[in-house]
């Protein structure tokens, strides 16, 4: 794609050429503007991780695409069948974003209506997967221009008290309850918990939640593991390099767990404390 800087992955140029070549020549003229977030622009995009499907480390592609108009139905499946063909071309890294108008950009989340959006590579044609104050302020602070006007130059939505809320409000309702089942013994929490993927979701995201209140800032799952290492106790710094190395594939860290079980009291451990110590910031 002409235009593209060049520090961005192959992986994430090829399927944004595919998806936005494959719209284009069933829509012309629907997406005018095209925009990375998420782990490619804080320069934290893994391809590849440790573990395997849902249970996986590697970075998702994550996108904001911008339409002139509200989709309707033949915008929608034209939106659905580009994204299918890229998927299916490359069903790897998983391809998810938001379909969004430019006044949608402007308004903010809670104004924004349910949009044409994809999770985990399954297209919704109405849905609000991502439609929050992190990525609008991402968007806003940190997206990357394939298509369209900078977006330094784009009027987003980017209200910081809203995200600071939504962070408290994540602390509260989503991990807290998620500690609170992830720590009783069963089949399926043993499984979870012995992956890969456990630590590196729990110890680096709610470390991503206490750098946003800590500082105001906005960080990458290694770069909060790089915060948690220089700033928390050295209680946790055993489970902050286990999981900095299983997100880098051992650039970064150190892997020093022989035990999953030990690893995964560590990291229930460390969600714990941390969880309250970042909700006494707010």
């Amino acid at each position: 794609m002409a235009g593209v800087p060049s520090e961005i992955p192959e992986e994430v140029r090829r399927s944004t050429a595919l998806f936005l070549s494959t719209v284009d020549r069933i829509a012309p003229g629907l997406v005018t503007g095209f925009y990375l977030v998420g782990s490619v622009c804080f320069g934290d995009f893994h391809a590849r991780g440790a573990g395997r499907g849902r249970l996986g480390t590697a970075s998702d592609i994550d996108f904001v695409a911008v339409t002139d108009r509200r989709a309707e139905p033949g915008d929608v499946e034209a939106l659905a069948q580009a994204h299918a063909a890229t998927v299916a071309q490359f069903p790897k890294p998983h391809f998810d974003g938001s379909v969004l108008t430019w006044a949608d950009l402007a308004a903010g989340p809670e104004d924004c209506p349910d949009v044409p959006c994809a999770q985990e590579s399954r297209f919704t044609a109405a849905g609000r997967d991502g439609i929050n104050p992190v990525l609008f302020c991402e968007l806003a602070s940190r997206g990357i221009t394939l298509r369209g006007p900078a977006s330094s130059d784009v009027d987003v939505w980017a209200d910081q008290d809203a995200l600071r809320a939504f962070t408290v409000d994540n602390l509260s309702r989503y991990w807290r309850p998620w500690w609170e089942k992830n720590r009783h013994t069963s089949a399926l929490s043993l499984a979870i918990g012995m992956s890969p993927w456990f630590p590196v979701w729990a110890v680096l995201g709610v470390s991503r939640l206490h750098y946003v209140l800590a500082t105001g800032e906005m960080t990458s799952k290694c770069g909060a593991g790089r915060y948690a290492a220089r700033e928390f106790n050295s209680r946790w710094q055993r489970i902050i390099a286990e999981s900095l190395s299983l997100r880098t594939g051992g650039a970064e860290g150190r892997r020093s767990y022989r035990n999953p079980l030990a690893r995964r009291r560590d990291t229930l451990a460390f969600l714990d404390a941390t969880i309250d110590d970042a909700l006494a910031l707010a």
